[in-house]
């Protein structure tokens, strides 16, 4: 049998452009309207998101970034949408916030020649960005305001027999966190995590994490998340995490949150208004692309 050389489809430079960048392994893509065509360049569609981040069917990710937003024109401010890669849309996300503080500069849309710093608008927060003396240094995202439930869940009996208590907290997205007495791994997380995120508890689902304190500034944790599933690494699950080990477990700010694709530095400190969360750590691009539009690769509703 004789082989036949094909060409491989070349994309339209005005095909609907990403970028991904991973942050410890949590990969995001961004798409900039700007660089979108049609309906795109208007708005995603949950369809749109769920064939772009399939992993075997499209770019894959843990989720996209959608932005700049015409709508924020104040300078070294920017809005964007976090979608999960179930179609769903997130308030916040440590990850995904400080990757697109990433592209921003990498882009031209912020100069570190002019500031160290800008503005992030999501899930109806202003999100303050702190970038480092040099272009792959960590960034800083300060989320802001948390807050930890006052009152006990109901979760199934064998559900709190495995795992002990729930810890609920909320850094301008649901988080459950449990501190088991039993080792954590990620058949931990995959075994409780879907059944914690949907269960009738959680109207709006939400993420959830797994905590072993190592000592009174380092936790490691494995971490389902709302919408994607188990992930590497999680920002705002860090924030979660740490905060709830400083109000059970007695531990202490800056905490290092340690997760199977890296770690995380945690800033808590309790103001007037209540408890504040900072995170910083690396991002790192991957690479660029376009999306090839034809009758073997279309993107729903386009």
């Amino acid at each position: 049998m004789g082989w036949r050389l094909t060409r491989s489809p070349v994309p339209n430079p005005r095909s609907p452009m990403f970028h991904k960048y991973h942050a410890l392994g949590n990969d995001y893509l961004i798409l900039d309207p700007a660089q979108q065509t049609g309906a795109m360049a208007r708005g995603l569609t949950p369809a749109q998101v769920v064939t772009i981040c399939d992993r075997h069917r499209g770019v894959g990710s843990d989720g996209i970034v959608y932005g700049p937003l015409a709508e924020e024109s104040r300078p070294c401010h920017f809005a964007c949408e976090i979608w999960n890669p179930d179609g769903s849309m997130a308030e916040v996300s440590g990850n995904g916030l400080r990757i697109f503080a990433r592209y921003l500069m990498d882009a031209g849309y912020v100069s570190l020649e002019e500031t160290s710093t800008c503005v992030l608008r999501s899930g109806g927060r202003e999100i303050p960005i702190f970038y480092g003396d040099r272009p792959d240094a960590s960034i800083r995202v300060e989320l802001g305001r948390a807050s930890i439930a006052s009152g006990p869940v109901t979760l199934p009996p064998d559900l709190l027999v495995s795992l002990g208590p729930a810890t609920l907290v909320d850094v301008g997205n649901p988080h459950c966190v449990f501190f088991p007495a039993v080792p954590i791994d990620e058949a931990l997380a995959r075994r409780w995590g879907p059944l914690v995120e949907s269960h009738s508890a959680f109207p709006q689902r939400t993420n959830v994490q797994f905590v072993r304190v190592i000592d009174t500034h380092t936790v490691a944790i494995e971490i389902w998340e709302r919408g994607a599933g188990y992930t590497q690494a999680s920002g705002s699950s860090s924030c979660a995490a740490a905060l709830a080990a400083i109000q059970r477990n007695g531990c202490l700010s800056p905490v290092t949150v340690q997760m199977a694709g890296g770690n995380l530095t945690v800033d808590v400190a309790f103001h007037a208004d209540g408890w504040r969360v900072a995170l910083t750590g690396p991002v790192t691009p991957v690479f660029t692309g376009h999306w090839i539009l034809d009758e073997q690769h279309p993107i729903p509703n386009l």
